[in-house]
């Protein structure tokens, strides 16, 4: 299975809201869930759509914020080069 990197998610998240807290209040998701995802992926398509709405981001971009795939390397070293 494909591990997919979430750092474009997380800055954006950062940038706007600052804290996973404060992001997760204003995507109606509750913050033990958001820091999983953010760890694991699995986002449900209901989650990613709160996630890009809360943040502003088009539903056209989601790709780049949840479907950019980790290189071999970044996986191989558990996401961390």
């Amino acid at each position: 299975m494909p591990q997919y990197n979430t750092d474009k998610l997380r800055e954006a998240i950062s940038e706007k809201f600052g804290t996973i807290a404060a992001f997760s209040k204003a995507a109606d998701l509750e913050p033990s869930t958001v820091s999983r995802l953010l760890q694991r992926g699995n986002w449900k398509a209901s989650q990613m759509k709160a996630a890009l709405n809360a943040l502003n981001i088009p539903l056209s971009e989601v790709g780049a914020y949840f479907f950019e795939e980790k290189s071999a390397i970044a996986q191989q070293h558990g996401g961390k080069i």
